[in-house]
């Protein structure tokens, strides 16, 4: 049992140090109105990071991949055909939102007479902000090593449900612990030089970034139905 307590601190020391997380509030927090409002965004990762884990611990996930590989297997042609036309879809919108966003852009700074100025902090609800990071906790699980050898140690160890939820929380609490000191270090910082120039830049790269990754997505998914149909 010792053994998996200090498996459990030290994979998620290491899991913790996640540069696009804490890349992604700092993100959010440069652009929230309501600041507190990050803690929804910590809470979803939060929320998904053990659910997601006791899913894979009880083999949850691995029965719904079983099933998706069936109907690929089923109706190939079907499944990869729409992943390329969904692709060509979020291709265009993402190149479309590009082209939208470098003229609102360049209007915004003629307007301003060539000084980039900070936008106006973005709504985003309560809601919006536990989906975010939900889904970004979700699609940083492929990479999550630390993640899986610390489910793979705890399933040697057959422990009963509250021992194993236990474990995944407490992993999930050092997982989330830099989020929330950042959280407390940048609002302790607000209104000073270096976080207004920090927010200034996150204004220009935050404009870029959903036509971005609407773009990549498209790209992804044209190549998987391309692969499988040819």
């Amino acid at each position: 049992m010792w053994l998996l307590l200090g498996t459990t601190f030290t994979a998620s020391f290491f899991d913790s140090l996640n540069p696009p997380a804490i890349a992604q509030q700092m993100l959010l927090q440069a652009m929230v109105r309501k600041k507190r409002h990050i803690w929804f965004f910590i809470a979803g990762i939060g929320k998904a990071n053990p659910i997601m884990g006791l899913a894979i611990y009880y083999g949850i996930a691995a029965w719904a991949s079983k099933f998706l590989m069936k109907i690929v297997n089923a109706y190939p042609l079907y499944v990869h055909g729409a992943g390329a036309i969904g692709g060509m879809v979020l291709l265009a919108a993402g190149i479309r939102l590009i082209i939208k966003t470098r003229q609102s852009n360049a209007g915004r700074h003629d307007r301003d007479g060539g000084e980039a100025q900070i936008k106006a902090p973005a709504q985003l609800s309560p809601i919006s902000l536990l989906i975010m990071g939900a889904a970004f906790c979700m699609v940083e699980l492929t990479s999550a090593f630390p993640y899986f050898g610390f489910l793979a140690l705890l399933t040697s160890y057959h422990l009963n449900f509250p021992l194993a939820l236990l474990f995944m929380l407490l992993y999930n609490f050092m997982y989330m612990l830099p989020l929330i000191v950042l959280y407390f270090g940048y609002n302790k910082l607000q209104g000073t030089a270096t976080i207004k120039r920090i927010e200034r830049v996150l204004d220009n790269v935050s404009s870029y970034i959903v036509p971005v990754v609407v773009s990549l997505a498209g790209i992804m998914l044209i190549w998987y139905g391309a692969m499988a149909l040819f």
